[in-house]
């Protein structure tokens, strides 16, 4: 399956801007790639599938896979960066690539295609970006009417035209597996051949959100939650919860799936009634769901303006200089706790995990300083990266304390009480809580991941990727939260993945089982590698080695589900 076709002649203009300038910068890039000046490592980053492997292949197997480990990994992102002539302009942009590594009795397949996608199908009619995405402004869609193009012009932005590139992350609602994006859309998958299954399920039709995170966390039971924005609602823009119980069976046999039962259990009004913070996943414990609004805010007047200045969502981003601020819900009564917790201002994609211990809430995150590196991570800068971009790809695991009964507190006393922490919380004048953190290990983090069956519950082992220069991500991690010693694992000339731990069969440790991680050859394009890890120790046990038919590109999450298991969590 070809992912671009022959290229075409860039003429066109479209909502008053020129085309040919917008995307001088991707002429630039396929340029620079020609050229090869940009060290193997970050031009991983803009490799662009040209074939998916729809055909499972075998892997070589280097070592052992443990008899016990039988499943599938599945991983989703951004694959295809160019069609036609047309290049996407920032990493999180392009067109959607599933990829599917399936072990049992010791031995690996690997199989990948491109996500069937709306926006897919129409780029590819039109051998142009036709679809805008988070940092790429799109061509006029030749297959409109004049008149289409004309009253898109006037209409303004409509949040039905969102994009549905689920080039984020994937997630099972019940037996039904789902690839997920930013937006309000989701694409129902085949599990065995990564096919697209019928029509885009759209959010809003079943809650009143128009975005939601591709994070959601998936409860023993199977009941999903996730958060999500909405910003028509009568008292301004609001963050909800959204609970999604697993499929059920009426009296008359009639079934409802987890869509059909969808709900907002709880709704946090958004502390900046025209710039609603921008965030990518959210915590839950026990009690609690916990969100971190940071002050990267989505401008809703610019979102209106760009759209006619022809400026891509990404440019409505802004980042104020203000604290962040944990909203903590109650999961029984869906009440947003009247306590104001502030923090000295950080940006974060990804959380760790969160729970309760003596009146408290943990919460561990990735950190980083502010939100630059979002508009870093631009396809240009990768090829010509900066002291900026290298600063601003720096995250580090980091823990805050948020004490619970605080009413009858005293004032300028530290009142945590998790032992052994450095972590601050005190109450301020005003009655703010005002946290400041401690680091949970001194190398950088991210992608994190943990023994989900200890989601929102106390847990000691975290595993993810440590970037060593910029974008340059070789090293999969371990960190010990509670001796803040790491324990990391390479294998020179290759680009790792989010790491997944897989727990082995009647393990009584909370580290006992396998990572997995997909690798990524840097001098040779058709080619992807699995590596399986001993948790406790790091080692390696097995290491898979699959030739595909076309190039292999990043992938961002996914997830490692088990026939035998009836909820596939993370």
């Amino acid at each position: 399956m070809s992912s671009v076709a022959a290229g075409f002649e860039q003429t066109h203009s479209g909502n008053g801007l020129d085309v040919k300038k917008t995307h001088k910068s991707c002429r630039d890039l396929v340029k620079k790639m020609s050229e090869r000046t940009t060290d193997d490592a970050h031009r991983i980053w803009i490799r662009s599938t040209d074939k998916a492997t729809t055909t499972p292949v075998k892997g070589e197997i280097e070592g052992e896979i443990p008899a016990w480990l039988e499943g599938t990994l599945y991983r989703d992102g951004p694959g295809v960066l160019n069609i036609g002539d047309s290049w996407y302009h920032h990493v999180f942009d392009g067109m959607a690539v599933l990829h599917r590594f399936s072990i049992k009795d010791g031995e690996a397949t690997y199989n990948s295609r491109i996500l069937e996608s709306d926006a897919y199908t129409r780029n590819s009619a039109a051998n142009r970006i036709v679809v805008d995405e988070f940092g790429t402004r799109a061509y006029p869609d030749p297959c409109k009417t004049i008149l289409q193009k004309f009253m898109s012009k006037f209409q303004g932005p409509s949040l039905d035209d969102m994009t549905d590139n689920c080039a984020v992350n994937v997630c099972f609602y019940g037996d039904q597996l789902f690839a997920m994006t930013e937006t309000n859309y989701m694409r129902r998958i085949d599990p065995e051949t990564l096919k697209t299954i019928g029509d885009k399920t759209k959010l809003n039709d079943f809650v009143a959100v128009n975005m939601a995170t591709a994070h959601p966390h998936v409860d023993p039971d199977g009941t999903v939650y996730n958060m999500g924005n909405s910003f028509t609602g009568a008292k301004g823009p609001t963050y909800n919860v959204i609970k999604f119980p697993p499929e059920k069976t009426l009296p008359d046999g009639k079934k409802l799936s987890s869509m059909d039962q969808a709900s907002v259990v709880a709704t946090i009004p958004c502390r900046w009634k025209t710039k609603p913070s921008y965030y990518h996943s959210f915590s839950l414990t026990d009690n609690y769901f916990i969100l971190a609004e940071q002050p990267l805010g989505i401008s809703l007047p610019k979102i209106v303006s760009n759209f006619f200045t022809g400026k891509a969502f990404m440019k409505a981003m802004r980042w104020m200089d203000e604290t962040t601020r944990f909203r903590v819900v109650r999961r029984s009564d869906g009440q947003v706790l009247k306590t104001i917790y502030d923090a000295p201002t950080f940006f974060t994609f990804h959380t760790i995990n969160a729970y309760e211990e003596n009146g408290q809430i943990i919460v561990d995150l990735c950190c980083f300083d502010d939100g630059s590196v979002v508009n870093q991570i631009w396809l240009e800068n990768i090829l010509n990266p900066s002291e900026a971009f290298n600063k601003a790809l720096k995250a580090v695991p980091r823990r805050y304390v948020l004490p619970l009964d605080v009413d009858n507190a005293p004032m300028d006393k530290n009142l945590v009480k998790l032992p052994g922490s450095k972590c601050k919380a005190t109450k301020t004048k005003s009655g703010v809580i005002y946290c400041l953190p401690e680091d949970l290990a001194s190398c950088k983090l991210e992608m994190p991941r943990i023994n989900y069956k200890l989601n929102g519950k106390k847990y000691r082992y975290s595993f993810g990727f440590s970037p060593s220069n910029g974008l340059n991500c070789g090293i999969l991690t371990k960190v010990d939260t509670s001796t803040k010693q790491s324990t990391h694992w390479q294998l020179p000339g290759f680009q790792v993945s989010e790491p997944i731990f897989v727990e082995r069969p009647g393990a009584t440790e909370e580290d006992d089982g396998v990572v997995l991680a997909s690798l990524l050859n840097e001098k040779e394009e058709r080619e992807v590698r699995m590596v399986v890890l001993d948790a406790k120790t790091m080692k390696q046990l097995a290491l898979a080695t699959f030739k595909t038919h076309g190039v292999v590109t990043r992938e961002f999450h996914g997830l490692f589900a088990r026939a035998c298991d009836k909820v596939h969590g993370y």
